[in-house]
């Protein structure tokens, strides 16, 4: 990979919607780039564009794992992008895409740094711990911080390890729709989870501290979905739901934890196909900003 002089992240594109029940996720990356993204960070990065087959039918369709197989094909490749990123001294910055990518996100980091030296930050409005044999749709989106913890099928596995991080390192804030034995998963593996109500009640600068705190050296891969704002804020999203985050609420969240230092960030479940004005994709543009 040629980095060139000044590129500081590789922005990958990740073209994924069948980890979810709704079409458009996969189309964030071009949308992105060609109205102004690429402008935006100029040779701060190097643009990596997904290559080959985007999509593999299910040979035997499992309804505990939709579209396992177009899944892992992006995925396992994703993993291969953001693992070259990290050996090239780059800061991976994967686009998707539904959620189901954070899997190769955090196997990538993971297996550089090993599972007992990566925290992840995982801002969004729902909880995404469940395993195939708890979720209640079988979407693999709702499944991958589960997946990193090693509680998954092996179908799912990606990378070098089945472990590739510990629940007592995952900090999941603005969360909002849980199922219940999504907190069951949360208690019994020792995940930090800081709902959307308990981030307003505290505010969001004492909650970071205290990550940060509780993190220490530990190399940070932050993971971002639109449905963390509230979906009166931002509608261009498969989940639109009441009672989020505000933008400015999220823009700060994300902008303390970049400032202190991230190893890697996923930017998720951005739908450009709802976002007919494009006021949803002036405020992703505005978040991206944060990094150059």
């Amino acid at each position: 990979m040629n980095n060139g002089n000044n590129a500081e992240y590789l922005i990958c594109e990740a073209p994924i919607c069948v980890g979810s029940p709704t079409n458009g996720t996969q189309q964030a990356y071009a949308n992105l780039k060609e109205n102004g993204l690429q402008s935006l960070f100029g040779e701060k990065a190097v643009f990596c564009d997904f290559t080959g087959e985007r999509e593999l039918p299910d040979t035997e369709p499992n309804e505990k794992l939709k579209g396992l197989s177009t899944v892992m094909l992006v995925n396992r490749q994703n993993y291969r992008n953001m693992l070259k990123g990290h050996l090239n001294g780059l800061v991976p910055v994967c686009l998707g895409g539904d959620h189901s990518l954070a899997m190769s996100s955090i196997a990538a980091l993971s297996d550089v740094t090993g599972p007992n030296d990566i925290a992840v930050i995982y801002v969004d409005g729902h909880t995404d711990i469940n395993t195939e044999e708890s979720s209640l749709t079988g979407y693999i989106h709702g499944m991958p911080l589960a997946q990193a913890l090693g509680l998954c099928t092996r179908e799912l596995d990606i990378g070098e390890n089945k472990i590739h991080l510990y629940g007592e390192n995952l900090y999941i804030v603005g969360a909002r729709s849980i199922d219940p034995e999504e907190y069951t998963i949360c208690e019994n593996q020792g995940v930090h989870l800081y709902t959307a109500q308990e981030v307003k009640r505290r505010g969001s600068d004492e909650i970071l501290d205290e990550i940060f705190k509780d993190i220490g050296e530990k190399k940070i891969h932050l993971s971002f979905d639109v449905d963390s704002i509230d979906g009166e804020e931002f509608s261009s999203t498969g989940y639109v739901m009441p009672y989020g985050l505000s933008f400015d609420c999220v823009y700060g969240i994300l902008k303390k934890i970049i400032d202190r230092g991230i190893s890697s960030f996923d930017v998720v479940e951005y739908n450009p196909l709802l976002d007919k004005d494009g006021s949803d994709r002036q405020k992703l543009l505005k978040i991206f900003q944060m990094l150059v």
